[in-house]
């Protein structure tokens, strides 16, 4: 009996180790926002060199592959290997544009940490962009895998990014096919990358 004590003793303790081990998710999106907000609060930098500076930084906190499959739902699997990476391709660069402009609108202003929920390996993490006398609340919704935690949606002003793009590219496809909808990505990033 005392010989169970003791292994149930050391397979807890072995398990809250293992546990505690395992990186905390805030952590890392503070990471991703002092990274992202040390380049846009140099004033010496245009917003084309900030945007530059930052864009590929932040691919490395983003799942792009969960992000992609989410977006597009059930037309992921009908979309062929070649499409699924055309779309990939474009969709972080307009997730980065999208995110890097409302960063910068906000990027005088300082992030409050309020709450971090874990639950096996997702996680969502609130927070609160005081600006301006504004506060608006950024939320990230996040995936342990591969040794980190990654965002695999953003909550912007209570409007999922994953969610707002599913509806209206699933309506394009339907409308227009993959071809339809890659062509107006690859306008919407020539857009993005003309705005100086």
């Amino acid at each position: 009996m005392m010989k169970k004590i003791v292994l149930c003793s050391l397979f807890a303790l072995t398990f809250v180790t293992s546990s505690f081990a395992l990186p905390q998710p805030q952590a890392r999106v503070e990471e991703m926002v002092n990274t992202v907000l040390g380049v846009l609060q140099q004033t010496e930098l245009s917003e084309a060199e900030k945007k530059s500076e930052v864009s590929g930084r932040v691919q490395e906190y983003l799942n792009m592959p969960s992000i992609s499959r989410r977006t597009l739902g059930t037309y992921w699997d009908e979309a062929t290997e070649e499409q699924r990476q055309r779309f990939t391709t474009l969709f972080i660069q307009i997730l980065e544009g999208t995110y890097l402009n409302r960063m910068a609108g906000y990027s005088g202003g300082t992030v409050k940490y309020l709450k971090q929920r874990v639950k096996g390996n997702k996680a969502i993490i609130d927070t609160l962009v005081i600006s301006d006398e504004l506060e608006i609340p950024v939320q990230y919704k996040m995936i342990y895998e591969d040794g980190n935690w990654q965002v695999f949606d953003l909550v912007l002003e209570g409007i999922s990014l994953v969610r707002n793009y599913r509806s209206s590219y699933g309506e394009i496809i339907r409308r227009s096919g993959y071809d339809g909808l890659l062509t107006l990505m690859d306008e919407k990033v020539e857009e993005m990358n003309t705005i100086k």
